[in-house]
């Protein structure tokens, strides 16, 4: 077995010998100094605790000598301007030359530098900073990243928000959820770990050793690996936003075209995210969008339309300010106005509006609060006033060609009902309705593959198969069993991957804390889908009969195909894998 010296392998990465000695004593090796001898199982070891990364994993071809932190190093910058600034942010921040000289050392640089431009905030500095090809690859780095250094020794929180704002404001493409920061507050980690969140990532510049580059190495792992990005329980939009790309586009062409749409699916199937993320893509189109969750309000027997009244006269006066515009007619309202008086204050709203060429989409969520079927019959009972509201927001669609309004919600009875509350449904045959399926393959592979990427951790082909058969692409059943094999993952190496044997040894674990969700999932389609489930049950007892069965309810069938709670091949129906998790 061929031997090489202790300070040739730290030359190679480009560390100091002394941070390789104290890496082999870590890892139970002790050697006498830089210049004793070590095998190439033991090299090979050491060069992995530092995160030498392989060809295969930088995607390029990279020489021996490239094999450390600075493989794919960035060049630095020559600009006549850029080399001043950065200068100046050096005298007054002296701990950014040594900074500056620790990148240079692992192939990154700082090529940015100004006074910030926000406001209140000019004492302080921004600098734009791109790592190394192999450090970008290591931790799943694509953009430049934000350092921001202020002066204050007591920092306060509205400083961290004004480095936020640099990022939101930047004409730069700034990575968007992660910055590094330096003030003289001895409170500095303590803080910065207070004010991130899960989605945004404060790093403090506090380096355990100064003269060791490898210190920023480390710095990066233990904040990036201590993310879990694949838990969610709100809502998610913009760049924590994956798949649905078909879905949101017809979505918008059913705005864009006037129409009416319902988006039906099963609870934590991912439906309020879509909301938000079309409502993020409307707003920026210079929408008005009101998008108003139901769950708050009285459920029937008791009325809820008094209460969603007054929230959605709110919701028009905060859109009439916005716009500088006349609000009388809705402030004049009476205190106990109703369905008519409302009607006719948002057509002269809306009309307003129009002349301003602004459009208003609405967007009801959790409609199934307006149509509990295990409280009152949704056909025949009494709650007349919800399809007089119906009916209502339906004129208000037709005689404007500036507003249209969105459902979302468990159940599509209340488009597809021929009667509401003992009166013809006004959105029967006339509202589309559209059915949020799991992830189809692709879509998951492209959510575990790029949210594991921003926490350094590559997923094996064999691992995207386990997650999708294990959950069928169910969104939060998806995210739910990845991140409880993340947190079975080692933090303390460079080259985190996630293969089939980590997620099938996860599963178990996983199954027993999601069985009480998926009871709780179960229970809803029973509640609002009572046929859909009666199938269901035939499909799991009596497959045979299945077909023959689903035959004579072939909305029940489609419901529970658009659903993904089963799956066809061929002639045959199976169950989606999401109901054997119970």
């Amino acid at each position: 077995m061929s031997v090489v010296r202790v300070h040739e392998v730290a030359k190679e990465l480009g560390i100091t010998s002394k941070a390789a000695l104290m890496k082999l004593q870590e890892q139970g090796i002790f050697v006498r100094s830089a210049s004793s001898t070590i095998d190439s199982l033991t090299a090979r070891r050491l060069k992995d605790a530092f995160g030498a990364l392989d060809n295969e994993a930088l995607g390029s071809v990279v020489t021996p000598r490239q094999l450390g932190w600075n493989a794919g190093a960035v060049r630095p910058v020559t600009h006549q301007d850029a080399v001043f600034n950065i200068q100046k942010l050096c005298r007054a921040f002296p701990v950014a030359k040594d900074q500056q000289e620790a990148l240079a050392r692992l192939g990154s640089q700082f090529f940015f530098a100004s006074p910030c431009k926000i406001k209140g905030f000019e004492e302080c500095y921004t600098a734009f900073v791109r790592f190394s090809q192999a450090i970008e690859t290591a931790f799943g780095l694509t953009r430049e990243v934000l350092f921001f250094f202020s002066p204050h020794a007591d920092l306060q929180m509205r400083t961290f928000n004004a480095a936020r704002q640099v990022i939101r404001e930047s004409s730069r493409d700034l990575t968007p959820d992660m910055m590094f920061f330096w003030s003289p507050d001895p409170r500095l980690r303590e803080k910065l770990d207070d004010w991130s969140t899960g989605q945004f990532l404060a790093i403090p510049l506090i380096l355990s050793d100064e003269d060791d580059p490898i210190a920023f190495i480390s710095l990066i792992r233990d904040y990036v690996f201590s993310r879990d990005l694949f838990y969610e329980t709100t809502p998610v939009y913009g760049e924590r936003f994956f798949g649905r790309r078909k879905l949101l586009q017809e979505l918008r062409d059913d705005v864009k075209n006037h129409r009416v749409t319902g988006l039906f699916g099963l609870r934590k199937a991912g439906k309020t995210s879509v909301l938000t993320e079309l409502a993020q893509n409307l707003t920026a189109d210079g929408a008005a969008v009101i998008l108003r969750d139901l769950e708050s309000l009285p459920s029937p027997p008791d009325d809820p339309v008094p209460d969603l009244l007054r929230d959605l006269v709110e919701d028009l006066l905060v859109v009439l300010r916005k716009h500088k515009l006349p609000t009388q007619h809705l402030s004049s309202l009476s205190v106990d106005f109703g369905i008519a008086e409302f009607k006719r204050a948002a057509q002269k709203v809306l009309r307003k509006l129009e002349l301003s060429q602004i459009e208003v989409i609405l967007m009801l969520d959790e409609i199934e609060y307006l149509t509990p079927s295990e409280r009152i019959d949704v056909r025949e009972g009494d709650m007349a006033s919800v399809a007089q509201l119906l009916g209502a927001l339906r004129s208000l669609v037709q005689e404007n060609s500036n507003f249209t309004f969105i459902m979302s919600g468990l159940t599509s009875s209340i488009i597809e009902s021929g009667r509401l509350y003992g009166r013809p449904n006004p959105l029967f045959s006339w509202a589309k309705a559209h059915f949020l399926a799991p992830f189809d393959r692709n879509e998951a592979d492209e959510l575990a593959r790029s949210v594991g990427q921003k926490m350094g951790i590559s997923v094996e082909s064999g691992a995207l198969g386990a997650l999708f058969e294990a959950t069928g692409g169910h969104a939060f059943l998806y995210r739910q069993l990845a991140s409880t094999v993340v947190t079975e993952l080692p933090k303390d190496s460079f080259h985190r991957k996630i293969s089939r044997s980590d997620v099938l040894r996860a599963f178990e674990a996983w199954r027993l804390v999601m069985a009480g969700h998926m009871h709780e999932m179960v229970e809803h389609v029973k509640r609002y889908y009572p046929e859909e489930a009666f199938l269901l049950e035939v499909l799991r007892e009596e497959p045979a009969l299945f077909e023959s069965m689903s035959r004579d309810e072939p909305l029940a069938l489609g419901h529970l195909l658009n659903l993904g709670l089963v799956v066809r091949e061929g002639r045959e129906f199976e169950l989606t894998p999401v109901l054997n998790v119970q």
